[in-house]
């Protein structure tokens, strides 16, 4: 990776890493700003995803990662999985590119859970931790492991047989993105699609990779993810949607007892960082960043 020679405010680059044996595609914003930024999307989003919240963090330097299988990046190889842990040696060889001993990670949704299960395993690479609208993978109880990978097992000695939807239209694929199980509006989701579809003998097809969609091969259970919730020594920021899934009652009565986790829930639904929000996010998290350094 070049060096950055000088910043470049509000100015969007694209970037590539090769790690792990494949290319890692991202987008990078204010190059040589003081912060450094580390930022992961959610499932099935990709690096457009902070489209809307890079360019107004000015002091940071940002690089928003397609991650493995996701938009413009690689896919991994055939024996391969897409377990959340096994993304985190791609996020650390980024990092380590960059020469970035130490950095803040920014996470939506999938991206929030492996920055909550980084921030517990590593604590010495962060100097914060920001979670937008999620915080740990929906638990299992260890009674259902063996259903949990005969369901991964399944699943991926049948993927040959997948065929991801294709559309007429980018406007077509923008439809369908905007009506999925998570709804997003008309321009975020143009955003995400435009980065991560591409035409194929007259159609268009998404580049994500049809793993994506497998079963876990194991899901943490509730003492997992309180240890790792304890486990976070670093300044944390959760940043909750009110039309979220972090946002309902019952998750921020369970997140109560973390008490060392900062914590606020602001308008919007899941991806609210794409949207208005964006602002009071941007502006949260700026104030978050000053105010709060490691003891």
């Amino acid at each position: 990776m070049a060096p950055c020679l000088k910043r470049l405010s509000r100015v969007v680059e694209e970037k590539r890493f090769s790690v792990n044996g494949y290319q890692l595609a991202a987008k990078e914003w204010h190059c040589g700003a003081p912060r450094k930024v580390l930022a992961l999307h959610g499932w099935l989003d990709n690096a457009a995803s902070f489209d809307a919240l890079a360019p107004i963090l000015e002091d940071c330097h940002v690089v928003a990662l397609d991650m493995p299988g996701h938009g413009q990046s690689d896919h991994k190889s055939p024996q391969a999985s897409y377990n959340l842990w096994d993304d985190l040696l791609d996020v650390l060889a980024v990092a380590d590119q960059l020469e970035w001993d130490q950095f803040i990670l920014l996470g939506h949704s999938r991206g929030a859970l492996m920055s909550t299960l980084l921030a517990g395993a590593m604590p010495e690479r962060l100097s914060h931790v920001i979670l937008l609208d999620a915080v740990w993978p929906q638990a299992v109880e260890p009674a259902q492991g063996p259903k949990q990978l005969g369901k991964f097992l399944r699943d991926n000695r049948s993927v040959h047989k997948k065929r991801l939807p294709s559309y007429d239209s980018i406007d077509d694929a923008v439809a369908a993105r905007c009506r999925g199980f998570l709804p997003m509006s008309e321009a975020s989701a143009r955003l995400i699609v435009e980065r991560g579809i591409k035409e194929q003998e007259g159609v268009f097809r998404w580049t994500n990779d049809p793993r994506l969609s497998n079963a876990s091969a194991f899901k943490m259970t509730d003492e997992h993810n309180q240890a790792f919730m304890a486990a976070i020594s670093m300044p944390a920021l959760l940043l909750m949607a009110e039309q979220g899934l972090a946002g309902h009652s019952q998750q921020r009565e369970q997140l109560k007892q973390y008490s060392h986790i900062e914590q606020k829930v602001l308008a919007g639904g899941h991806h609210f960082h794409m949207d208005e929000a964006a602002v009071d996010i941007a502006a949260a998290i700026k104030v978050f960043i000053s105010e709060r350094s490691i003891a």
